[in-house]
């Protein structure tokens, strides 16, 4: 007598057999779907709108960007954005194995480890006028830049971790560099919410540091609790209270589920 094999119902997942019966054996398959669907990731990017010199991953060497007086004195924030030809330039696979994917348009790492579900996490191109230009008035000042990054595939629950890697050269002796995110929240209609600058840990630069290069790589975090934060718009920042150069390099964001 042969055992009938086990099949239970299911409507559809990719790759399934045609049909509303898979068998059993395919849980494994669907087992490998299910996770993939709550799966974390990220991607990297050195194009910076400010680097126009070495490339990412590959490279410590960025080029000058000054924090002026006028900065100083009213406390605004210097902001770093994107750019799509300084992406193509800066974003240079710099291995062989594996094959490294396309990088236009994503970033270093072409996607490969993007989280399920994301194909984009930085926005080369945007330019809004409720977020892009300077603001030089009020309690939140920052200077105009382009691009940002994308959270628009990601969902509530998710948190992301927002990795801006910098060279810090200060000018003047006992500095405080403060770094953060230019945040702004939209409702799903693209207005404005809230803008704030979401910050993390200040950094010290005391007697016998001036002239010198300092590498920095801070870790800001952000969690999603609404869909105004996942249609966000965000920028890495720099804040001082003296003359300093900043080198932008790479910045990694990570989408943790």
């Amino acid at each position: 007598m042969t055992t009938p094999t086990p099949r239970f119902e299911i409507d559809s997942y990719p790759g399934a057999p045609a049909g509303r019966h898979a068998l059993l054996t395919d849980l494994t398959q669907i087992s490998t779907t299910l996770a993939q669907s709550s799966t974390s990731g990220y991607e990297l990017t050195g194009g910076f709108t400010d680097r126009t010199t070495g490339t990412a991953g590959a490279s410590d060497l960025g080029t000058n960007t000054q924090y002026t007086t006028e900065m100083v004195t009213t406390q605004r924030w210097l902001r770093f954005g994107f750019d799509s030809e300084r992406q193509l330039a800066n974003d240079i696979a710099y291995w062989a194995d594996p094959p490294p994917a396309e990088t236009a348009g994503v970033g270093l790492f072409g996607g490969a480890y993007m989280p399920a579900g994301v194909n984009s996490l930085f926005d080369f191109t945007f330019n809004g006028p409720g977020y892009s230009p300077a603001r030089e008035s009020g309690d939140t000042q920052y200077t105009a830049a382009n691009g940002s990054y994308d959270f628009t595939q990601c969902a509530p629950g998710d948190l992301a971790l927002i990795r801006f890697d910098f060279n810090v050269l200060p000018q003047i002796a006992n500095t405080t560099v403060e770094v953060g995110l230019i945040w702004q929240t939209r409702d799903v209609n693209d207005v404005e919410t809230f803008t704030f600058a979401l910050t993390g840990s200040a950094m010290f630069f005391g007697t016998g540091t001036v002239g010198k290069t300092f590498l920095q790589r801070p870790l800001i975090t952000a969690y999603f609790a609404s869909n105004e934060d996942v249609n966000a718009r965000a920028l890495p920042a720099i804040r001082a209270d003296n003359l300093v150069q900043i080198q932008p390099l790479t910045t990694l964001s990570t989408i943790l589920r």
